[in-house]
């Protein structure tokens, strides 16, 4: 009965959380115009940094793979577009408490709020560099189909991750502090390890399962191939919602039994 409180209280927390969203879009918003702050191009300074390294890397790639340019250069576009989304969602979880450490000492202010601001944030980023997307598209002469309508699934599947990661990183990294760092070698070594900038059909047949059985490219896959006309494979659909699902159930249970310990460790 005592264990069962933890998880009302959490579960509660979460539905105060979402009833306010407001406030995480406020939150959210004026961390960007904070970063920015008399900036004359404010955040399309990432955006045109990206384009640059995109075109750039596309170039080099495509003469290493021995790929053609017209279409290399798309789905590298695509890819680090959404794997730098993703990324990042997962990097700042694990310090999304310790951020909001004066809001949490200060005010009763559901937890789950810090969660939201942290994905309202990144979302809004992303949508900033949908932009290079359509750049690259219209100057490769890449074609725009129907299929594109697939991204807005695979957005709400980034999203759920990206919110119940920031829930259980989040706790777990600020008990322990060290993990960030931690967390942030380990998404550079994925980051090789996912096709963000190399083709799948480079690998070999028993290589390809690290594509497989990454939920990282199937994660990055259900947006990025849409955007490139292409229907995500069902595996793609299935790993991520066995992704979302762990993540929910883990984050359940991290969130509901140390919530309330946050403000003691910050």
């Amino acid at each position: 009965m005592y264990g069962s409180s933890y998880y009302n209280l959490a579960l509660k927390d979460i539905v105060q959380g979402f009833s306010k969203w407001q406030l995480a879009w406020l939150l959210g918003i004026g961390d960007i115009k904070q970063r920015y702050a008399r900036s004359k191009l404010g955040q399309f300074w990432i955006t045109l940094s990206m384009l640059i390294f995109i075109v750039a890397i596309g170039v080099v790639y495509s003469f290493l793979f021995h790929q053609e340019i017209k279409n290399f250069l798309p789905y590298v576009a695509c890819n680090y577009v959404v794997w730098t989304w993703l990324s990042t969602s997962i990097l700042e979880s694990s310090t999304v408490f310790v951020q909001a450490q004066g809001y949490i000492k200060q005010t009763p202010i559901p937890r789950s709020i810090f969660a939201l601001r942290t994905i309202i944030r990144n979302f809004v980023n992303f949508l900033h560099n949908i932009i290079i997307i359509f750049l690259v598209f219209i100057f490769m002469l890449h074609p725009i189909s129907w299929n594109m309508l697939l991204v807005i699934p695979g957005i709400f599947f980034i999203l759920g991750c990206g919110f119940f990661s920031s829930l259980c990183l989040g706790v777990i990294c600020t008990r322990f502090r060290d993990l960030p760092q931690i967390v942030q070698a380990i998404m550079q070594i994925l980051m090789f390890l996912t096709p963000v900038m190399w083709p799948v059909s480079s690998l070999s047949k028993n290589a390809q399962a690290i594509v497989e059985y990454n939920p990282m490219a199937a994660l990055m896959h259900v947006v990025s191939k849409p955007f490139l006309g292409i229907v995500p494979d069902m595996s793609d659909y299935i790993l991520s919602s066995i992704t979302l699902l762990v993540l929910m159930i883990g984050s359940g249970y991290i969130f509901a039994r140390f919530r309330a310990r946050i403000v003691y460790w910050l």
